[in-house]
């Protein structure tokens, strides 16, 4: 079988215009369900997220019992990333299911400590705002002719250099506006990963393989989040 890696090289010599215009049947619901992946992990992350902020706020949990929740859920959920996004050629879908579930788990228990910083009104207004931000980029991946995949290698330099910094601003800067301005740079970052990995869902789409609507899904979700927890911050900082 043709390898993701393989069939992408051979779909970015071909023009965007001419190479998704008219995506096969199968190929759409791949993108379909990938949203619906989509979906139900944002769904679990916040639903259960709640639920623990109510915990965490009457005292059920300890700021020390949450402190190794929290890392645990942060180290696991990574791990599970990158097993879903290096590894997922080697695993079946039911496999991929499993992981992708697990990690909808494993971040509602990060996600939680932050939601309850914030009041509800802050979150609802981020949370709308991403959903709209989300959805304006993921048209403008689909339907654009212009051939996004070549901004892959500058986001992920982008993305990395935006958590370096953000490590170094946490431990020695410690810079109110140097963190709004980390926060202004993620949030375009992780606007323009969200129209590349639309655009690379529909060119990958095409290879018919169902397991791609879980590892895309999976990157979708980790977009709108960081659209949503950058939005977040810029929301709270400009009520300061």
């Amino acid at each position: 079988m043709i390898s993701l890696k393989d069939k992408l090289q051979s779909l970015q010599a071909t023009p965007i215009s001419e190479s998704t215009t008219e995506l096969p049947t199968q190929a759409q619901s791949i993108i379909q369900r990938t949203f619906l992946w989509m979906g139900i992990i944002t769904f679990i992350v916040f639903a259960v997220g709640y639920y623990v902020v109510s915990l965490i706020k009457t005292g059920t949990i300890s700021p020390s019992q949450y402190t190794v929740l929290f890392w645990v859920s942060a180290l696991g959920g990574l791990g599970l990333v990158f097993a879903i996004s290096f590894f997922w050629e080697k695993m079946n879908y039911i496999t991929l299911a499993v992981l992708a579930i697990l990690f909808s788990v494993l971040e509602w228990i990060g996600l939680a400590g932050v939601l309850a910083v914030y009041n509800a009104a802050s979150v609802i207004n981020a949370f709308a705002g991403a959903g709209i931000l989300f959805l304006l980029m993921a048209l403008y991946g689909y339907f654009t002719k212009s051939d996004l995949t070549k901004l892959g290698t500058i986001l992920l330099i982008g993305l990395i250099a935006i958590i370096i910094l953000t490590l170094l601003n946490v431990f020695l800067i410690k810079s109110g506006t140097f963190s709004l301005v980390l926060s202004i740079i993620g949030l375009l970052i992780f606007l323009w990963l969200t129209a590349w990995n639309i655009q690379t869902l529909k060119l990958a789409a095409t290879n018919w393989d169902k397991r791609l609507e879980i590892v895309f899904g999976v990157s979708l979700y980790l977009d709108f989040i960081n659209i949503f927890l950058y939005l977040l911050e810029l929301y709270w900082k400009s009520q300061e």
